[in-house]
């Protein structure tokens, strides 16, 4: 069993490093200019300029990469572009909400489940239930 878990943490990390690279790349593909955005429409050239420098953006996209890895890894997420708030704060906020909305879900789903799946086959095409299976 041990084994078995340990496989599984390490097919992780090559997937978690693909999804990374992937969100990485993706976020690089969208159309506008971040520091355009931040800076506003009618800021000039200097201050964009200063404004991509601070952000890093005015590095090879392997830097950005490394920097942007290394921050995800101490749980450095940036700044909100929209509150101006750290990332790591605006998911601790909403964390607890989330959780509660998950389990309860869960639960519902769980006990309309457990009774769906207790209810003895009926009609003509009904199918095997899974108690059904399990014991042939």
């Amino acid at each position: 069993m041990l084994n078995y878990v340990i496989k599984r943490l390490l097919g992780l990390i090559p997937t978690l490093l693909i999804v990374a690279v992937l969100v990485f790349l993706f976020v690089h593909m969208l159309p506008g200019d971040p520091a355009r955005l931040i800076a506003g429409p009618e800021a000039d050239a200097q201050v964009v300029a200063m404004v991509r420098q601070q952000l890093g953006l005015d590095q090879p996209l392997h830097v950005q990469f490394w920097h942007y890895i290394t921050n995800v890894l101490r749980g450095d997420f940036g700044i909100s572009m929209a509150s101006r708030r750290p990332v790591a704060s605006e998911i601790a906020s909403r964390f607890m909400p989330t959780l509660w909305l998950t389990l309860a879900s869960m639960s519902w789903r769980y006990c309309s489940g457990w009774r769906r799946g207790l209810r003895p086959r009926c009609g003509a095409i009904a199918g095997p239930t899974v108690w059904e299976w399990r014991w042939r």
